[in-house]
């Protein structure tokens, strides 16, 4: 049994052990999720590249398969030495079936990773890791402060760069909650000065995004792609942090009367969605332009007409009923989303 506290992940990441053989990583900071998932399958000692070694899978379609994990687990590999299981994907309450039979014989020379989302407590996957003596969970929260220090530094450090202290309490300012997304503003600052060797204020006001945008887009992106966990998880964060609503009404707007211009090009032109997003003026960041892509191809120009419609509707009652702002636009965004998932599936 092991349970490892918020503020001492990082430190158990630096030195594994090696009898923990399933690793849960959960938390509502997917971006933290993420990156540490990622940052432990490079620790395992696995070549990540190579097929035979590296196993990844969707937590539904593991679930859906309960012998499955179990199965790959423990597999020889086919030219030795260790493997990695790694389950990513919204993570299910009856994935634990599929989990049960490694936690009761754990593999010798195989990892599984999990990413999960919040679990609570009491959740079933979590509560059965916990008290599994092969098994470890990692609870990844949002930044504090000071881990927010430690990553800018880690970076800054990294690049062989430096920063003054006024710069540096600019840069804090303009960093959200998501880990990942805070890290790379920071890369991409470092990136920026890296012939300077120091970081000035002006530096950071021409590079550095506002978080509170980025996480905007991951809404936006989300509702259009039906990543219904995404887009309600973002949504509650940036309520919760005070980001005024009509500035995520304002940016789906603009997003659906983007995916509609650019479903007509592709209509008319005869175009697969990629070639018409990679033409799109102003250009779509490489960050999202898989996610635009995706989106293009899910809507038809009917749905699309009747998102657009809904959401001038949703705009005009925020403005009329400024107390129901706020779940005027989470039904709206969830509405588009379930839909958006329903039109994926077909």
């Amino acid at each position: 049994m092991a349970q490892i506290k918020a503020h001492e992940v990082d430190r158990y990441l630096q030195k594994p052990d090696s009898n923990h053989r399933t690793i849960l990583i959960y938390g509502p900071d997917r971006g933290l999720v993420s990156e540490r998932a990622k940052r432990c399958a490079s620790n395992s000692g696995v070549d990540l590249s190579d097929p035979f070694s590296n196993f990844v899978i969707d937590a539904d379609d593991a679930a859906a398969e309960p012998t499955r994990i179990a199965d790959e687990a423990h597999t020889v590999s086919m030219f030795g030495g260790n493997r990695l299981v790694w389950i990513k994907g919204t993570t299910q309450k009856n994935l634990i079936k599929a989990l049960q039979p490694v936690l009761d014989l754990p593999p010798t020379d195989t990892v599984i990773l999990v990413e999960g989302g919040d679990l609570k407590k009491s959740s079933p996957l979590r509560n059965r890791i916990e008290k599994s003596p092969s098994a470890v969970a990692l609870p990844c929260y949002q930044d504090q402060a000071r881990a927010i220090d430690g990553m800018i530094d880690e970076e800054i450090q990294k690049s062989g760069l430096t920063i003054a202290a006024d710069a540096k309490t600019l840069l804090k300012s303009l960093l959200g909650d998501d880990r990942m997304a805070s890290r790379g503003e920071v890369q991409k600052l470092c990136l920026y000065v890296a012939d300077k060797g120091d970081i000035e204020i002006q530096d950071i006001i021409s590079i550095v995004g506002d978080a509170s945008a980025l996480a905007i887009d991951t809404i936006v992106d989300s509702a259009s792609i039906g990543d219904i966990e995404t887009m309600e998880h973002t949504f509650k964060r940036l309520i919760a942090r005070g980001t005024a609503v009509f500035q995520i009404v304002n940016t789906i707007q603009r997003h659906f009367q983007m995916l509609h211009h650019l479903k007509l090009q592709m209509d008319a032109r005869g175009q697969p969605a990629s070639a018409v997003v990679s033409g799109s003026r102003p250009p779509i960041g490489f960050q999202r332009k898989d996610k635009l892509v995706r989106a293009v191809t899910i809507w038809n120009k009917p749905a699309l007409d009747s998102v657009l419609h809904r959401l001038a509707k949703v705009s005009l009652e925020s403005r009329t009923n400024t107390n129901l702002a706020i779940p005027l636009t989470a039904t709206a965004l969830l509405a588009i989303a379930i839909e958006a998932k329903r039109y994926n599936q077909r």
